[in-house]
């Protein structure tokens, strides 16, 4: 008997003869195997021609997700803003003092009309005031803070200034506590009192240096 690959050889190829035999006289095989080799050519188009379909509709399925995502985002800033309109519409009568309180620009002639106002109110005379180094018009060349002090908060910038006032204690107390209720917002980073005694009797001084913000937009 043939040995190694010849005796494959010899018992496959008996084998499909007599499938081959049975194949030519046996109709009923023979329509079997049609339709097998028939069911599996169809299966096999069918794979190569739903998979791109199938990777289409599985990316289209990952599109309405990150839509449907997006969507939501969007409609949650709609809702945001239509919230924050009403709050503008609402407390639209504040908004001349907030810009007052913060204005775009320094306004040096704001502040110095404020404190006279206040000096006349509280019976202080004003021995000085006086604005550091700043930019009114065009863009500014100097830090939005000063390395002395604590920056303002939201990065605002700041015009320093530094005010000295002489009256009666109780005089220059009501200053003060008037002075931190400006309309324009005022930050004070140092204060203090000298008194003295003149010819005209005590005399108290008092010096306030601090900074006040603006946009500078």
């Amino acid at each position: 008997m043939p040995s190694g690959w010849r005796g494959s050889y010899v018992r496959y190829r008996e084998f499909f003869l007599n499938i081959s035999d049975l194949y030519k006289k046996r109709a009923d095989l023979r329509a079997f195997l049609e339709i097998i080799l028939s069911l599996t050519t169809i299966t096999i188009f069918l794979i190569f021609a739903l998979k791109p379909t199938a990777v289409t509709i599985i990316d289209l399925l990952q599109q309405i997700k990150e839509k449907k995502s997006t969507l939501a985002v969007l409609t949650q800033k709609v809702n945001d803003l239509q919230t924050a309109g009403g709050l503008l519409q609402q407390n639209q009568s504040y908004i001349p003092d907030i810009n007052s309180a913060v204005p775009d620009a320094p306004n040096p002639d704001t502040l110095s009309q404020q404190v006279m106002g206040l000096a006349t109110k509280d019976s202080v005379e004003i021995l000085g005031f006086s604005v550091n180094q700043i930019t009114l018009i065009g863009s500014a060349t100097t830090k939005s803070g000063s390395s002395a002090f604590k920056p303002l908060p939201g990065n605002a910038k700041e015009m320093p200034f530094s005010l000295s006032i002489k009256g009666g204690f109780s005089n220059l107390t009501g200053f003060i506590k008037d002075f931190e209720n400006l309309r324009a917002s005022t930050k004070i980073d140092s204060l203090g009192i000298n008194s003295s005694i003149t010819d005209k009797g005590l005399v108290i001084v008092t010096v306030i240096s601090g900074r006040t913000p603006f946009l500078g937009s």
